[in-house]
């Protein structure tokens, strides 16, 4: 099985650095970055948002899971740690299993959350001290990342009855751009899947923006140091800030005013006189949202939203993405850091920090800190992005999955080479899945894992025969799940294991229950699922060869 420890099994290497170079670059990934708050990371490595699925069907609080994960990634030495998307709305879910921000914030909501803050902060669990300082590491900054899915709330998962559309900019359905190339089956699932969205009247708007204060609220009140916006991936905030998804023709317009939503919902937050004035606030943008919207990334437009997001004087950072989940090059991409996507956002981002520049003058706020992620895999790759100033903070998402203790991995590999002594580690890009989704052979087909295998290869070959495809999202969607189910192996101290491929980890992404932590009481729950599957799948593909071959 493959182990985290930052060695690759596979990929190409990445761009070349000489080795005084690479330690001196390096070793800006462990210098500290202050916030126009104030507030002072102990290193650039930024754990940006991975989605989790961790919650039961609804949604709720943060549990036991949460606290066993977001542990591990403490103490690995992350400089900011962000939450997995948090939903502002019980009615507008993802996949239904988010962690939720409450209805109404009382004492009695409080005390999961105060948890989570501790935990991300690494306070010690018995005296309640912060970390000790080390080069490089320290207590991390704790944000949680604020969302609302709008137009992508799946049907009945997603909170609300069936076929109970969801809210959104204008009533243009989620993937519509995509389904005139869809087989017959696709196009039905599609839109059983995702229904129209009603137009947001102006109290809908309201109430939405109402949510996300409230949701900033109690980050403010459990001791979180900040919220993000998600204004990214085709979720609510960016559909009011796209072309392709907002035709109003009111003050909400994405033609006179895109920005007109986030603004208001960030001036809000910034208005509530429970939330503290030198309280984090970010936002997430996505810059091949543009590409797809009929401009491309590096023109005025996108600029242009960055410009206005920085002369507000009231965001603490923004990060760079790129893609939404209705393009299945951005769920599914595993293609290397300089990949076409990549290139766009990584030079957007580049000009997004000249932009903000021009904000950053004498007697006022300094302007908001830019932080890029996608494809920073690699020691090189990180270090360049600092060298050549294309960011402020290195957003490290799937890397926090494949490989949870990077950061001080990332570190040690630095010392070692300011020593004079080789190190391989993170000089490769990571282990890419199997293209067939069975992943890599188990060490013996005497097992359940063995069956697994050979029933899901059964499986693949009775799907060539099938008249029908599935949407593209849905088919792309496989590395999304699979690095879902990695978390809960790291979660409780394992390592990932790439025998385990994107079918079978889309198969344990739906059937158990939540990831308690094993010491909690309700860790059995949903426990047997996944065996009486396998079992159930191997007694359907025997009932259908014995019928086809009889």
């Amino acid at each position: 099985m493959p182990q985290s420890d930052g060695k690759p099994t596979n990929g190409s290497a990445s761009q070349s650095f000489d080795d005084l170079d690479l330690v001196t670059n390096g070793r800006k990934i462990f210098s500290p970055v202050e916030f126009p708050t104030g507030h002072v990371a102990p290193n650039r490595l930024f754990k940006t948002a991975v989605y989790e699925h961790f919650n039961p069907h609804g949604g709720g609080p943060p549990h036991s899971g949460h606290y066993a994960l977001y542990r591990r990634w403490a103490k690995a030495g992350y400089g900011i740690i962000l939450t997995g998307n948090t939903m502002v709305a019980k009615d507008h879910l993802t996949l239904g299993r988010d962690l939720l921000i409450p209805d109404e914030i009382t004492d009695d909501v409080l005390p999961p959350w105060k948890r989570l803050a501790d935990v991300m902060h690494n306070v010690d669990e018995v005296t309640g001290e912060d970390p000790p300082s080390e080069d490089g590491f320290g207590r991390p900054l704790a944000l949680i990342q604020l969302s609302h899915a709008g137009r992508q709330s799946l049907n009945v998962v997603g909170g609300r009855p069936p076929n109970a559309p969801p809210l959104g900019a204008s009533p243009i359905r989620a993937g519509q751009s995509h389904m005139k190339t869809h087989g017959w089956f696709s196009r039905w699932l599609h839109r059983n899947m995702h229904p129209v969205p009603i137009e947001m009247t102006k109290r809908d708007i309201e109430n939405a923006i109402a949510q996300f204060v409230r949701g900033a609220e109690l980050a403010a009140r459990c001791g979180f140091d900040g919220v993000q916006i998600h204004g990214a991936h085709g979720y609510l905030v960016s559909t009011f800030m796209m072309l392709k998804s907002n035709i109003r023709t009111d003050e909400y317009s994405a033609e006179t005013d895109p920005l007109r939503f986030l603004r208001e919902v960030c001036f809000a937050i910034r208005a509530n006189k429970n939330i503290p004035e030198k309280f984090l606030l970010g936002v997430k943008i996505n810059s091949g949202d543009y590409a797809r919207d009929g401009t491309r990334a590096g023109s005025e437009r996108p600029l242009a939203h960055v410009r206005e997001i920085g002369s507000w004087g009231i965001i603490d950072f923004i990060e760079v993405s790129g893609g939404d989940y209705e393009d299945p090059e951005f769920v599914d991409s595993a293609a290397s850091f300089k990949s076409p996507r990549q290139v766009i956002f990584e030079d957007f981002a580049e000009k997004s920090m000249k932009v903000l520049a021009e904000f950053n003058k004498p007697g006022r706020r300094p302007p908001p800190l830019v932080v890029l992620t996608g494809g920073l895999t690699t020691l090189p790759r990180m270090a360049s992005v600092l060298a050549n100033d294309h960011a402020h903070l290195l957003g490290v998402g799937r890397l926090s999955i494949t490989h949870p203790e990077a950061p001080r991995q990332l570190k040690a590999s630095i010392d070692k080479r300011a020593r004079g002594e080789p190190s391989d580690a993170f000089m490769h890009d990571t282990h890419k899945l199997e293209e067939d989704g069975l992943g890599m052979p188990p060490p013996s087909y005497l097992s359940l894992h063995g069956l697994e295998r050979v029933v899901y290869y059964w499986l693949t070959l009775l799907w060539k025969v099938v008249p029908a495809e599935m949407p593209r999202i849905m088919c792309a969607s496989g590395n999304v799940n699979w690095h879902n189910v990695m978390l809960r192996r790291i979660a409780f101290g394992g390592d990932v294991d790439y025998t385990i491929g994107t079918i079978g980890a889309t198969v344990r992404f739906y059937l158990p229950g939540v990831p308690y932590a094993p010491s909690d009481p309700k860790s059995s729950e949903g426990s047997s699922w996944f065996p009486l599957f396998v079992a159930l799948a191997g007694v359907a593909i025997g009932v259908v060869l014995g019928g086809r071959f009889a």
